[in-house]
């Protein structure tokens, strides 16, 4: 049987080491936003970084949280039952990696040992990936909603593949982001492999190609609502005629619809805001954020 080299078990030790050194300031930075978080429902950022694919580089970009206003004055109040399913998730999570620390020296950590732990932290990033994709569909709507509206928000910026996963809150966020593109999207992979990062490269869709008959139809959603706000989210820019909305929304009520978009906090305008570049009737999405 072949042993391996002292160089090479030197080099393996080594290895452990960076890795649960990874694992260690994962842990402290779950552990400060977890301690410093407020205990009113706030307003969670979708750019959480969680590569479920692997527990090993920093397991987590950042989770920010506030009680942030929308424009309009109003905010948005997101299911307490959802954001401690999150919280306890993550908890979990950080005692398992403390308990690991705790009782195994690194050079003394064993296969079998941490394939354990691997599973039982993938199980809590399953539960924490479930809940972010409820608050998403709760604040936003679909993944490809969110990733639009993320992309659009970092127009020009690289964002990380582990940033879109969060912010998707799906396994298959990169057919999201095909889907994106046989709209009209002009997304970029900048480089080769499963790091390689993403980039939008224009801010918005030509005119010609926001109002053509296939993004009306490329628009998802399970509801009248989602769907409205992802054709606007698409089209801005650019105004909306009444009869692309309401055959987006599928209903003629859409009106109403737009008008609790509205009242969510999405700055939707009309004629009666921007009378010259609106024309009656017609809505536009004039400030990504809501």
């Amino acid at each position: 049987m072949h042993l391996p080299s002292r160089q090479r078990l030197a080099s393996s030790r080594r290895l452990r080491l960076d890795e649960l050194s990874s694992l260690k300031t994962w842990a402290a930075q779950l552990d400060a936003f977890l301690r410093n978080r407020t205990e009113s429902h706030f307003y969670l950022r979708l750019c959480v970084s969680v590569p479920y694919a692997s527990v090993f580089p920093p397991m987590m970009k950042g989770i920010q949280g506030s009680m942030e206003p929308s424009s309009s004055g109003g905010a948005r109040h997101l299911h307490r039952e959802q954001l401690e399913k999150l919280e306890q998730s993550l908890k979990n999570a950080l005692t398992l990696v403390q308990e690991k620390r705790q009782i195994t020296q690194p050079e003394n950590l064993r296969p079998i040992d941490w394939l354990d732990t691997a599973a039982a932290v993938g199980v809590c990033l399953a539960e924490s990936r479930e809940a972010l994709a409820e608050v998403r569909q709760d604040v936003i709507g679909g993944a490809r909603t969110a990733l639009l509206l993320y992309f659009r928000s970092h127009s020009g910026e690289k964002v990380s593949p582990q940033e879109l996963e969060g912010v998707a809150a799906i396994r298959a966020w990169a057919r999201r982001i095909r889907e994106l593109r046989a709209v009209g999207w002009d997304i970029d992979t900048l480089g080769a492999g499963a790091e390689a990062p993403y980039r939008l490269n224009a801010p918005h869709l030509e005119e010609s190609v926001a109002s053509s008959e296939a993004t009306i139809v490329s628009v998802g959603g399970t509801n009248s609502v989602e769907r409205l706000i992802e054709y606007l989210l698409h089209i801005s820019p650019w105004p909306a005629s009444p009869q692309q909305l309401e055959r987006v929304a599928k209903t003629p009520t859409w009106r109403q619809e737009i008008r609790d978009l509205i009242d969510q906090g999405w700055l939707i305008q009309s004629h009666d805001d921007s009378p010259e570049e609106i024309p009656p009737g017609h809505y536009r999405l004039a400030n990504l954020e809501a």
